[in-house]
């Protein structure tokens, strides 16, 4: 068996560098931490906005439709709504609007009482439209989101509701009473100058 003899002084050697390999790391880790501004402070501010959103109407974007009942319309803006398993009725047509102090991101979905709730999911599909001429703009409540800048009012959306034709006799006579449109806003992202 051969004996491998380290002398000291190798030792000592291979203690300074890694001596000096954490001196150079510490070094570097707090000059990465620290400023040189020319007042010697650093600082971080941090506000809060007010986020506000709000339905108002098309035609007016001052009145809120808040609490109002939105009217059914058929397709070629007839009155006399009868909805039946296949029957398509559109609502009035609305803004969203960000009267808030920060940009939002935005979610619209049907809300019901606990009263009607799985009859009404299980009845209807909802649609969301800014152009009632191209069927193809409509998107499913559920997979559209919205973004507004500060004071800006959305396009014209109309609710776009379609009874399934899996719907049966079980809805006739029915009135589907606390179904209101929420609007879910959150602070938008933030943008970089």
């Amino acid at each position: 068996m051969t004996r491998y003899r380290i002398k000291s002084s190798k030792i000592i050697i291979a203690a300074m560098i890694i001596l000096l390999c954490l001196v150079s790391i510490t070094g570097a880790t707090l000059a990465l931490f620290t400023s040189n501004e020319n007042d010697g402070k650093i600082g971080i501010n941090a506000t809060s906005g007010n986020l506000r959103v709000d339905i108002v109407d098309a035609d007016d974007p001052t009145d809120s439709l808040v609490g109002e009942v939105l009217d059914f319309y058929t397709p070629d803006d007839r009155d006399g709504v009868l909805f039946e398993p296949g029957a398509t009725y559109r609502t009035e047509g609305f803004h969203v609007l960000n009267s808030g102090d920060i940009p939002i991101n935005f979610i619209l979905y049907v809300s019901e009482d606990d009263t009607v709730a799985e009859d009404f999911k299980d009845a209807f599909e909802v649609w969301i439209t800014n152009d009632l001429s191209n069927k193809a703009a409509a998107v499913k409540l559920q997979e559209y989101d919205g973004r507004l800048e500060v004071g800006q009012c959305s396009d014209i959306y109309y609710l776009v509701f379609r009874m399934k034709e899996t719907a049966g006799n079980e809805y006739q006579d029915r009135t589907f009473t606390g179904v209101g449109v929420t609007v879910c806003a959150v602070q938008g992202n933030a943008s970089i100058n």
